[in-house]
This record gives structure tokens, C-alpha cells and sequence, in this order.
């Protein structure tokens, strides 16, 4: 098969997976439960934070996001508060374990952390507390000065969220947040490189994301839009759950996906052949004079005359 046949082949397919994967997340959200409705983390890769935004520090000092990206180093981004009932607590603690499994992580020295309240009720007094409790756990000396706990108002909050496709919402009903959880990591010029949806993110793919946002790479992980198709976060159980009615269309329409793939080549090469069998065949040649034909001499048409 040609070069230009597989590259239309494969953006088809490319362009296939893309729509009908929004196709069925469509028809598959209005059979999540009312509570996770709203709860969702778009993809932002490749896009900028407003870091003029405007924020209270942990001693209540206002502060810009653009602060915490002036150092020349990739900030790792998380979006919690301080009463969260349990999602919050999980994550930040999961991000502590990993912390403390590569020795700290380089905090304030090759990296910041920047944990946003999404309760613009919260006090700065509250999230310091957040603040000591978590630096505590590190046993860092450069954890202090390295992790930033801001509250600030609605409408910097939501535009934050916004930015990097963080949705979530009030519960009136249970009176919390309900909300995801994801871990961004942004390069130094605020642009989000990369994201993880879990509430933990092991050493390895840690260093990895942070490296790739201290260079500016942009990664989509598969993996995580795969979570976002056949999960959703359930907040009455305060964590993420598998929906078969999501895995079962994701997995039929990959299989189908798969089998397109491998025989497309087949089909268009039968194509191809019948194509070619069904052709009209070349007329021949004309014979030329260096083939022994009777060459013309003084004006008269000797074409017709036989060979020597």
C-alpha cells in the first residue's frame, strides 16, 4: 500500500476515534448519577493559566499566580480545600508519600507546588494550618518555602478551574464540593504540559511530568483519556468508579476500531489488484527502422515493404 494511503488510513482513524468518543461520552453522561454530574476535567494541554490572577497566601499576603512562575522552574498545580470530607485528604496525602519517596522531590529547588482552595469560604488562617499539617508529613526544609497554599475569591477561583478544565460544584444537598482530582504540571511560563487524574501519582511518573514541564513538552496521556471516558468520580464514595456502560461502548468501539485497522490494508489491496487486472492493455510499439522496416528512398512510401 502506498505512503499517502496509509497516512489517509490512519488520520480517518485518528479522526474516527476522536468523534466517537465524544459521541458516546455524550450519550453516557446522562446515566452518571445527579451528585457527579458537573464533575469533570477537560483537556487544557497546550494552554496558559492567567497568572495575573489574584490570591491570599497562607499569611494572607496578596499575591499573583505569576509569583509562583518567575523562578525559572515548572510549578505542580493541585485544586482542594481544607474541609474537603475525604477526596482531598487522599490526594494530598498520596502527593506526600511520593514526595517523600524521591527524598522531597527537589521542592522550592527544582520545582513549586501551588495547592489552590476551591472554597471561597476558606481562610488563609485555615489553609496555613492545611499547610503546616502536610509540610510537617515531608520532614523537607525546602518544603516550606516551596509549597504555596492560596485562598482567594469566586471569581479568581473559577477562572483558575476554568483554565485548566477543572469542573466541579456545591452540593447543597450533603453541603461540600464535589470535584475531582487531578494533578497539573505547568511549565515556568504557566502553560499546562501535562495532567494526571488519580489520587496518587507514583515517584517515577512524577519525576517524568515534572521534567517534561520543566522543558516545556506537551504530553496527552492515553491512559488518562481513557479514565476520563469510563470513569467518574462517585463523591459518596469519595473516589473514582468504573462505569460498565462506558467500558463496554469504549471497548466495543476500540475492537471495532482495531478491526477496521487490520483489514482495511487487505480490502484496498484486492482493490488495488482488480483495479489493475481490469485495465485496458498498452497498444504496442511501432516498429522502427532500426527493427529491419524498409526505410523510404527518393520520396516513395516503402513503409508496406516486406522485411529483408
Amino acid at each position: 500500500m502506498s505512503t499517502s494511503l496509509n497516512n489517509l488510513l490512519m488520520i480517518l482513524v485518528l479522526a474516527s476515534t476522536c468523534l466517537n468518543q465524544g459521541i458516546v461520552r455524550a450519550q453516557l453522561l446522562k446515566d452518571l448519577p445527579d451528585n457527579a454530574l458537573g464533575v469533570d476535567v477537560e483537556d487544557r494541554v497546550g494552554e496558559f493559566i492567567p497568572l495575573g490572577l489574584m490570591f491570599e497566601d497562607e499569611r494572607g499576603n496578596k499575591v499573583s499566580l505569576a509569583k509562583y512562575f518567575r523562578q525559572g522552574r515548572p510549578v505542580v498545580l493541585t485544586l482542594n480545600y481544607s474541609d474537603c470530607p475525604g477526596l482531598c485528604v487522599a490526594q494530598l496525602d498520596n502527593l506526600v508519600n511520593t514526595l517523600r519517596e524521591i527524598n522531597g522531590g527537589g521542592i522550592g529547588e527544582k520545582f513549586d507546588i501551588v495547592t489552590v482552595s476551591i472554597d471561597p469560604n476558606e481562610s488563609n488562617e485555615k489553609a496555613g494550618r492545611t499547610k503546616s499539617k502536610y509540610v510537617g508529613l515531608l520532614r523537607d526544609s525546602q518544603a516550606e518555602a516551596g509549597w504555596h497554599f492560596l485562598t482567594g475569591k469566586n471569581k479568581d477561583i473559577r477562572a483558575l478551574a476554568d483554565s485548566v478544565g477543572f469542573r466541579y460544584h456545591w452540593d447543597k444537598i450533603n453541603k461540600r464540593y464535589n470535584h475531582p482530582a487531578a494533578t497539573y504540571f505547568l511549565s515556568s511560563e504557566g502553560r499546562i504540559c501535562r495532567y494526571l487524574l488519580s489520587l496518587g501519582v507514583e515517584p517515577e511518573q512524577f519525576n517524568l511530568a515534572v521534567g517534561e514541564a520543566r522543558e516545556g513538552k506537551l504530553t496527552a496521556s492515553l491512559a488518562d483519556a481513557i479514565i476520563q471516558l469510563c470513569y467518574y468520580y462517585d463523591p459518596d464514595a469519595n473516589r473514582y468508579s468504573a462505569d460498565a456502560r462506558r467500558i463496554m461502548a469504549f471497548g466495543g468501539f476500540a475492537f471495532t476500531m482495531l478491526l477496521t485497522g487490520l483489514t482495511a490494508p487487505f480490502w484496498f489491496s484486492r482493490r488495488t489488484a482488480a483495479t489493475s487486472a481490469t485495465a485496458k492493455p498498452a497498444e504496442p510499439e511501432q516498429p522502427s527502422a532500426a527493427d529491419g522496416h524498409a526505410i523510404s528512398i527518393g520520396g516513395s512510401d516503402s513503409s508496406d515493404a516486406p522485411y529483408n
